[in-house]
C-alpha cells in the first residue's frame, strides 16, 4: 500500500469516528486549492523556515472553521514531512468517501451535447447498470465522434460511438484480409 493510500485510509477512519467525512472531504478540498492558488501559503506549508511547534500553531489557526479531522491530519503530514502528498491523498481520499457514500464518477463524451433530460435519463440507466450507485456525471462533447457515446468509470472505458464501431469493424475486416 502507498504512503498516499495509507495516510487517506487513516483520515477516513478519524473522519468516519467523528462522522465528518464529507465535510472533511469539503475542509480538505478548500486547503489544497488554497495551498495551490496561493503563493505565501505554498511557501509556509512546503517550506521548512519554521519550526514544527510554529507550523503547528500556524496549521491551528488556519483551519480552526475547519474538522479535527482535518486539522490533524495537516498536522501528521506536517510532522511527517509529507506536505507534498496533500494532493494526492486529497484525491485518493476523494474516492475513500465517493466509495463509502455509494457513488460513482462517469465520463461520458457524446458526438453532440445532450439536454438536461437526456443527462437525467442516462444517469437513471447507468444507475441502475452500476447496481444502484449514485451516478456523478461528467459530460464533454467530441463531434469526431460521430454519434453515441464513450462512457469511462472506474479504469474501465466503454466505446459506443460510431467512430469506435467503424474502427473495429476495420480491424475485423484486416484481420480476416477483407480489405
Amino acid at each position: 500500500m502507498s504512503a498516499v493510500s495509507t495516510y487517506a485510509e487513516a483520515l477516513f477512519g478519524a473522519a468516519s469516528e467523528r462522522e465528518e467525512i464529507e465535510k472533511t472531504l469539503e475542509d480538505l478540498k478548500d486547503f489544497d486549492n488554497a495551498v495551490t492558488e496561493n503563493e505565501e501559503l505554498r511557501l509556509f506549508f512546503y517550506g521548512a523556515q519554521i519550526t514544527e511547534s510554529q507550523k503547528r500553531g500556524v496549521i491551528d489557526s488556519l483551519t480552526e472553521d475547519m474538522t479535527a479531522s482535518t486539522t490533524n491530519f495537516l498536522k501528521v503530514l506536517s510532522d511527517n514531512d509529507r506536505e507534498e502528498s496533500l494532493h494526492e491523498v486529497t484525491l485518493r481520499y476523494e474516492e475513500l468517501v465517493k466509495e463509502h457514500l455509494g457513488r460513482v464518477e462517469v465520463s461520458v463524451t457524446t458526438a453532440v451535447e445532450l439536454s438536461d433530460e437526456e443527462n437525467d435519463k442516462l444517469k437513471e440507466r447507468l444507475g441502475g447498470m452500476l447496481e444502484g450507485k449514485e451516478v456523478i456525471l461528467q459530460t464533454s462533447v467530441n463531434p469526431d465522434l460521430i454519434g453515441g457515446a464513450v462512457f469511462r468509470f472506474g479504469g474501465t472505458m466503454f466505446d459506443g460511438s460510431v467512430r469506435g464501431r467503424l474502427a473495429s469493424l476495420r480491424e475485423e475486416m484486416l484481420e480476416r484480409s477483407v480489405v
